[in-house]
């Protein structure tokens, strides 16, 4: 445990490790640091679990599954969609929250580690005081986890009532009738289908031509198709110039090039992305470097000072929860001096719509611009046996590999449970696996797994088993020829 002492500046904790912010990044530091036998204290102003386990990953996920069900129900009956209980379906959420938090709590206990419930500003560099709690805490190592907070961009009227980012989303008390989301990556897609699946009507308005612009082309535009054919509004390439109250509610005026027009909407959700939250830690004081906000890290997540780590998306890059407990793994390996395998960490994407879209490493634009030839494999789910059985053949996977090599350098997937696929593509990515690595692995039938080993023998130009043959039989002179068997009659 750590020991207390008293001084000038009043309480004060000396502790070996000092972890600042309580989320996933920040109580997985916490967590290893304390299975190695280090004293840990953390600190934590609002509940274990940061966004993650309180506004974004595991409320949005339990939303999404409810909202799947409600429709499900009533497309299996056969009628219109019934009323919707959201004072139920939020009491449902918040059982789901509180179990994984109360679970983050009692570990928290159980490794003896000291949670100060406060927020921290560097008073020195090996010196942190907890507001509001009147306590500092000297610290040998620290680790900084303090996470990120949702953009509000300089739209005049993003402030009015009526508008909300993602952390207030995901609590609503009442439902609105009419709902823009202004963002198309996947927290904007994300509450678009929660919103839509609750019976609001949903107009998404994004600046680039296709929601999800960061993956694969292939991938925005089967979710856009998907996303239309369930109701969703897109407006696409488009300018917010300002938001404004009006009569019934907001008017949303957008612009795209010279043409003008205006959205009358109930409510506004603002969904562009979110920022590292470093505010109020007195960096400086500790002399720890950022760039715009972003604190400047090694590949080993140390800052420019010895001894004090920052883990998650105060680094910047990919903001995402499994990222932040992979760099806290790598800060706490780093400070216990055992192996660092950092550099080679490949970091999957997902987004848990439906149909879902999980995608890891390489988008094929990427990779033509890094390897010479290509080898690309897709495969339709319209042509998967459980896909269909589960009358969600939507969506395809592609394997993408380098063609001198035959290494698999990305995967990208639309469809049914395509999420839970992720732990092989993403294996496959970072071992450097080939693709008859891949297709020569047996998968079991019927999953929607198969897909990815016909993804891969249509890469190799296999062709896939349940696709039609790329070349018309006798097309190919090399076709068809098998070796002529040994004469084994005697």
């Amino acid at each position: 445990m750590a020991s207390a002492i008293c001084n000038s500046l009043g309480f004060q904790m000396k502790v070996d490790l000092l972890v600042i912010g309580g989320g996933i990044g920040g109580y997985t530091a916490a967590l290893r640091a304390a299975k190695a036998g280090i004293s840990v204290a953390l600190i934590e102003a609002v509940e274990l679990g940061g966004t993650c386990l309180n506004v974004g990953c595991i409320p949005t996920k339990s939303l999404l599954h409810q909202g799947h069900v409600w429709r499900d129900a009533a497309k299996l009956a056969g009628t219109a969609m019934p009323a919707l209980d959201l004072a139920a379906v939020m009491t449902r959420k918040r059982a789901t929250v509180e179990r994984l938090v109360g679970g983050v709590r009692s570990l928290i206990q159980r490794h003896r580690i000291e949670w100060l419930r406060g927020r921290a500003t560097f008073v020195g560099p090996r010196m942190v005081r907890v507001e509001k709690v009147g306590k500092t805490v000297q610290f040998n190592r620290c680790v900084i986890a303090t996470g990120s907070v949702p953009v509000v961009p300089r739209i005049p009227g993003a402030d009015l009532p009526g508008v909300m980012t993602s952390d207030g989303a995901a609590s609503i008390k009442a439902l609105p009738r009419r709902l823009a989301v202004i963002g198309a990556g996947v927290l904007g897609q994300e509450f678009a289908q929660i919103f839509s699946d609750f019976g609001a009507e949903v107009i998404v308005i994004e600046a680039r031509d296709a929601p999800l612009a960061e993956e694969d082309p292939d991938i925005g535009a089967a979710v856009r198709a998907a996303f239309e054919a369930r109701g969703i509004r897109y407006e696409l390439g488009v300018t917010v110039e300002r938001i404004q109250a009006a009569d019934d509610g907001l008017s949303v005026e957008m612009s795209r090039g010279a043409t003008h027009t205006a959205l009358a909407v109930d409510t506004v959700l603002l969904a562009v992305g979110r920022r590292a939250y470093v505010d109020g830690l007195a960096l400086d004081v500790a002399g720890v470097a950022s760039t715009r906000g972003v604190i400047d890290t090694d590949d080993r997540c140390r800052t420019n000072v010895p001894g004090i780590w920052a883990v998650g998306d105060v680094r910047g890059g990919l903001m995402l929860a499994h990222k932040a407990a992979a760099d806290a793994e790598c800060a706490v390996a780093d400070m216990l001096e055992q192996p660092v395998h950092r550099a080679s960490q490949v970091i999957p994407r997902a987004m848990y719509t439906s149909p879902a879209v999980a995608a890891v490493g390489c988008t094929e634009a990427q990779a033509r611009e890094r390897y010479a030839e290509l080898r690309v494999g897709r495969f339709p789910l319209s042509a998967n046996g459980k896909a269909i059985a589960d009358d969600a053949d939507a969506g395809f996977i592609k394997v993408i590999a380098d063609a001198a090599t035959d290494q698999i350098v990305g995967v990208s997937m639309v469809g049914p449970g395509v999420t839970e696929l992720l732990g092989e593509a993403t294996l496959s990515v970072q071992m450097e696996a080939t693709l008859p690595a891949l297709f020569d692995t047996v998968h079991a039938h019927p999953t929607i797994s198969e897909a990815l080993a016909e993804a891969a023998h249509d890469a190799y130009n296999h062709g896939a088993i349940h696709l039609p043959p790329k070349h018309p039989p006798g097309a190919n002179s090399a076709r068809g020829h098998l070796p002529q068997p040994a004469n084994v009659a005697k």
